[in-house]
């Protein structure tokens, strides 16, 4: 069973494709040029490399969020789309819980963290793959208080982790901090999970399937600020 799995919940972004689980191909950019102009480029250019296309794929896994406002609704549209035009299942994988996955070998707890900006980040903790309660958007200090407190070592990974690392390095200075080129989500991580749940049965109508957001946008902070 091939999956194509699309990340564009934060700056890195790009696609997969797995087969069974194992990987196929991947692509991934981390530059400033938006989700808009280069994701069905990568998309494009990943399956002809692959000697495949959207009709081979039995299933579609997107990025639902956290992550950026803007990145996410590109592309849980662009899954939606190509899910309800060629009818394909699609199945929505949060950025955390995908970061999960990528780090589930570590012998301890991996915390995602997504910057969120104004010192707080999306985070979640997970062991072997699997949820220790639920996602926050808190600031960081208080995530951090919450590792120091668990007895265990702690992976922190994420571009919440290089945006905070001083900060992380000095409260909590044993936490791991995978180097800049691993700490970013994979595609192949998404892709991955993508498959498992699939195979689970969670493949869902294209329409339920929707951005999770931890909190409002700036703009609507602003307004109610303004008008409370």
């Amino acid at each position: 069973m091939y999956v194509l799995g699309i990340d564009t919940s934060t700056m890195t972004g790009g696609a997969a494709v797995v087969e069974d689980g194992k990987l196929i191909g991947e692509y991934v950019l981390n530059i400033r040029t938006t989700h808009s102009e280069r994701l069905l480029p990568a998309i494009e250019r990943l399956l002809n490399d692959s000697c495949l296309t959207l009709h081979d794929m039995e299933g579609i896994a997107v990025v639902t969020g956290p992550g950026s406002f803007t990145g996410i609704r590109i592309g849980v549209a662009t899954a939606k789309g190509f899910a309800y035009a060629l009818q394909k299942k699609l199945v929505g994988v949060t950025t955390l819980e995908a970061f999960a996955r990528q780090f589930r070998s570590f012998p301890g707890i991996v915390v995602p963290m997504i910057d969120s900006r104004r010192s707080e980040v999306y985070a979640q903790a997970f062991q072997e793959g699997e949820a220790i309660g639920e996602p926050w958007n808190e600031h960081i200090d208080k995530v951090l208080e919450w590792c120091r407190l668990q007895g265990q070592p702690c992976m922190i990974v994420g571009d919440g982790a290089l945006a905070y690392q001083e900060k992380i390095e000095q409260g909590l200075p044993e936490a791991v901090i995978p180097p800049p080129e691993f700490a970013l989500l994979r595609p192949a991580a998404v892709a991955g999970l993508g498959w498992a749940k699939l195979q689970a049965g969670e493949g869902r109508d294209p329409f339920a399937v929707n951005p999770v957001y931890l909190r409002k946008t700036e703009a609507e902070i602003k307004w109610m600020e303004k008008n409370n």
